[in-house]
């Protein structure tokens, strides 16, 4: 079996880039589960690209769907043996599940949450959210604080169906917290959270498309967001979150996936960083876990999956790595007003 020819059947087949390595990260995963949502978590490549190479790979013979599940043939697996394929390992430590921070120091934050976050709107497709666990959103806040970007410095949190603004607010090291959303049932229920537990949020219904309120502009130490995947509105995301920041040392906190982020997406994004004035100070792969949304069965990529099955509540295959950025100059941000549709470009899956 030739991988690179392979990756070339998918380029023909999809229009995505996709390498000889992409696949044997493919394969990798297959040796390790059968089941589809497990392998797109290992392979750690563009959702519609396990796809493709899923169904290049079942006409070579090496793939066979059974059911629900995914099997390597004897041929593969002599291939795999052959190639020096082995299985997809996962490593990480089982105390912070690969975040490396420690939450201890938050535990009553970590107990108070749940009753904080009960009653929120479900994940909505209109806006592609998917909400991360629980623990996440409190490994974040740990992962500010840890870097001196929490305790006495103004937040602003760009997009929030993770609900950090309350989890910021109430563990009470910022010194001022701010959220923006588009969704109103995002708003509505932090704003009901807020009056109810006497928490110092400020609430701004707004649109990220258009530019930021001009109060808030350099106004903040340190931004967070989980922006939409696709490469325009990422950097959409990204660029109004340094506008906010005052100036170097100021810091912005970003979710990026490889399940809708190629290569060759996170090095256009570091490029537009760079020339924004920001660099990567940290990168932790895998820090998000989301919780599994209720339209899975509409999303983008549900019609291309070799084989169907609604992945469980409580069973997450959707993360993302964690990105800090830190602002090295002032930012030179210059994104005007954006018209239409911010979600979609050929990787995306899940809208």
């Amino acid at each position: 079996m030739d991988l690179g020819k392979v990756a070339d059947g998918i380029r023909r087949r999809t229009g995505l880039a996709a390498s000889a390595r992409d696949i044997e990260r493919v394969l990798a995963a297959a040796l390790t589960s059968e089941d589809i949502w497990r392998i797109v978590e290992l392979a750690g490549v563009p959702l519609l690209v396990v796809c493709a190479g899923l169904e290049c790979l079942a006409e070579a013979g090496w793939v066979e769907m059974t059911g629900s599940a995914v099997h390597l043939t004897p041929v593969a697996e002599e291939g795999c043996a052959r190639l020096r394929i082995a299985p997809a390992r996962t490593l990480a430590c089982p105390r912070c599940g690969g975040r490396g921070v420690e939450t201890g120091l938050l535990r009553e934050l970590a107990a108070e949450f749940p009753r904080l976050a009960a009653g929120r709107p479900d994940a909505s497709q209109e806006f592609d959210q998917g909400y991360v666990t629980e623990e996440t959103t409190i490994a974040r806040i740990a992962a500010m604080w840890a870097k001196g970007d929490l305790e006495g410095k103004d937040l602003l949190v760009l997009g929030d169906d993770d609900l950090v603004s309350l989890a910021a607010a109430r563990s009470g090291l910022p010194r001022r917290v701010a959220v923006l959303d588009a969704d109103p049932r995002i708003t509505s229920f932090i704003a009901g959270v807020t009056e109810r537990e006497s928490l110092a949020i400020e609430v701004v219904p707004h649109d990220l498309r258009a530019p930021l309120p001009s109060q808030l502009e350099r106004a903040f130490d340190t931004f967070a967001c989980d922006p939409t995947e696709s490469l325009p509105g990422f950097l959409l995301f990204a660029g109004r979150g340094l506008s906010a920041l005052r100036g170097p040392g100021c810091a912005g906190y970003l979710g990026l996936t490889h399940a809708e982020a190629s290569l060759a997406k996170w090095q256009a994004i570091q490029r537009q960083l760079l020339a924004w004035g920001a660099v990567i100070t940290d990168l932790r792969d895998g820090f998000h876990a989301y919780v599994n949304w209720p339209y899975v069965e509409t999303m983008r990529a549900w019609a291309r999956l070799p084989v169907r099955r609604v992945p469980g509540r409580l069973e997450p295959w959707y993360r993302s790595a964690l990105l800090r950025i830190e602002l090295v100059t002032e930012a030179e941000v210059n994104v005007g007003p954006v018209v239409g549709d911010i979600f979609v470009d050929d990787e995306a899956a899940t809208t």
